[in-house]
């Protein structure tokens, strides 16, 4: 708690808080205005009611200032414990620091055995690691170890400045590199320099916004077939600095037969629209042989494809070695009727797929069941602008939700509002509530909103709205207010996480559309009994739930 030092005297900016929040004349229940420490800007958390009774005041106004200017005197604030609930922070006292005495030794910390050093250092990042390897030769042994240094990636001071690139390439640390992020550098990048990593035994790589043009295709390909992953993105106008598509072609035609590649993924951005087909403009792989694509996706587990042309026999190449994937995301792949028929017919009889991304395919001619049998099985499914009925979609929810043997979990359904929401509202309720997680564009109708929470209060699979790193807000909905406060409260505390936003723009531009008596409802519910873990709210970092067993 930051409290001025001004405060206390009569006549200091609490009284005169104080005295403002008393002005306003309707009720204010829920309320916190506060100062961003990082965007400077003061914000408004409150229920619907306070919030549009409180921001139309000049209350609120007189607040930003007080709030902005008693920030800026920072030599003034003193720190206070806010730890004891049963106070206020007028009460209490400010908290001591003292310099220890004596520094604890680390001879104590050395005799520790090693699986639980390492399950300590699992919780630091790459960054950390480096700092632990200086503290003992204890440490320097454990914290060697290479699956703690997932994801660590070149220093940024190493994509600024070559000297920096070839100074930190003789440490020891060099050769802890895990994963690189070959793109934007703010030099050009030659063969000496892309040698550096060749032999460094690469988990993963992502080539982006990039000029390769002074590196070699070979070394390229050489550097990318050491690697288990790869990531290539490419624009088209290679003035925008990432890699051309012939120069992306390139790499990938060099990639080795004997490659430890296990997971592909090649993009391809472009916002140019052809006037003949009204569809972006998409990178052709016709110039690679079918064989070598072949060979190439064969040891793949892992395989994403977006926006490309492929030929018919490059398409065969891809079908022939779905049953070895495990993911599949084919986005943006022109497909006439026949293909894809064949893609759904052989996601549905032999693959093995645990995630499934389509977009851009047209499944208004194809049978239900078909459909259910290439999806029912995949555990997180992503559905973006793809063309299918409302009866369909209908169907398709019907089976899922008979069906005993379904292992589908996660479902994002995007860029289909018109037809998902003319479905029946209680097979909708139904079919959601049986999943762990549903992600959709657009707003519920209010009749689909309140089965869907009526539903859920009685018992879900669901653990969260939205997807596990994309959570829908709550309060967002517009029809929101139209659920009973006691159903929702059991609703949303049968959830394991839940984001509400508050209105969650700057200031107080947001919009949150929960009632009084609807918060009111789910904290009282959150204090008796709650499957919740999380609450998350934009912007701001999750806080745990302790809830009453």
């Amino acid at each position: 708690m930051l409290e001025n030092s001004e405060g206390h005297e009569e006549g200091g900016w609490q009284a005169k808080v104080k005295d403002l929040v008393e002005q306003i004349q309707e009720p204010t229940r829920f309320l916190c205005v506060y100062l961003d420490p990082k965007t400077k800007q003061v914000k408004l958390v409150a229920d619907s009611e306070s919030q549009k009774n409180f921001s139309e005041s000049e209350a609120f106004s007189e607040l930003k200032e007080i709030l902005t200017r008693t920030n800026k005197k920072k030599t003034n604030l003193q720190v206070y414990n806010h730890l004891h609930d049963s106070l206020s922070c007028h009460q209490i006292k400010p908290v001591q620091f003292h310099q220890p005495d004596q520094v604890v030794s680390h001879d104590g910390y050395d005799k520790l055995p090693v699986e639980i050093l390492r399950i300590i250092f699992g919780f630091l990042k790459p960054t950390d690691l480096r700092n632990i390897l200086l503290v003992s030769q204890t440490w320097k042994s454990v914290a060697e170890e290479p699956v703690l240094w997932t994801g660590f990636d070149l220093p940024d001071v190493c994509r600024r400045h070559v000297q920096a690139l070839m100074m930190f390439s003789n440490l020891s640390l060099f050769s802890k590199l895990q994963h690189l992020a070959l793109s934007e550098f703010f030099f050009k990048l030659k063969d000496e320099h892309v040698e550096l990593f060749c032999d460094l035994g690469l988990s993963s790589i992502e080539i982006s916004n990039i000029d390769l043009s002074e590196v070699s295709d070979q070394l390229l390909g050489r550097l990318v077939s050491g690697c288990k992953e790869c990531v290539i993105k490419v624009l088209q106008d290679k003035h925008w600095g990432r890699p051309g598509v012939n120069k992306a072609i390139s790499i990938i035609s060099e990639i080795q037969d004997n490659s430890n590649l296990k997971s592909l993924e090649l993009i391809h951005y472009d916002n140019l629209i052809m006037m003949a087909t009204g569809e972006k403009r998409k990178m052709s792989l016709t110039y690679i042989p079918s064989d070598f694509l072949t060979r190439l996706f064969k040891k793949l587990d892992s395989l994403a494809l977006e926006n490309l042309h492929l030929s018919s026999e490059q398409l065969g190449s891809v079908f022939d070695q779905i049953v070895n994937l495990s993911r599949l995301s084919f986005r943006g792949i022109n497909l006439d009727a026949t293909q894809t028929r064949q893609l759904i017919d052989i996601l549905g009889s032999t693959c093995q797929l645990k995630s499934l991304s389509l977009s851009k395919v047209d499944l208004a001619e194809i049978p239900v069941m078909a459909i259910t049998k290439a999806i029912i099985k995949v555990e997180t499914v992503d559905l973006e602008d793809v063309m299918i009925e409302t009866d369909q979609i209908e169907e398709l929810f019907l089976e899922f939700i008979s069906s005993g043997d379904s292992k589908m979990k996660h479902l994002s359904i995007i860029l289909m509002t018109d037809n998902l929401f003319e479905v029946d509202a209680v097979v909708f309720a139904n079919a959601v509530n049986k999943l762990e997680s549903v992600n959709f564009d657009g707003d519920l109708p209010e009749t689909m909103i309140k089965e869907v929470f009526q539903v859920m209060s009685l018992g879900t699979n669901l653990k969260t709205l939205g997807t596990p790193s994309n959570q829908i807000a709550i309060d967002t909905f517009s029809n929101i207010a139209e659920v009973d406060p006691e159903v929702l409260a059991m609703a949303l505390n049968n959830l394991q996480s839940v984001r509400f936003d508050f209105g969650g723009g700057d200031e107080a531009d947001g919009c949150c559309c929960l009632s009084v008596a609807q918060m009111q409802a789910f904290f009282k519910q959150l204090s008796l009994k709650t499957k919740l873990k999380t609450i998350l709210r934009k912007e701001h970092d999750d806080f745990a739930v302790q809830s009453n067993k």
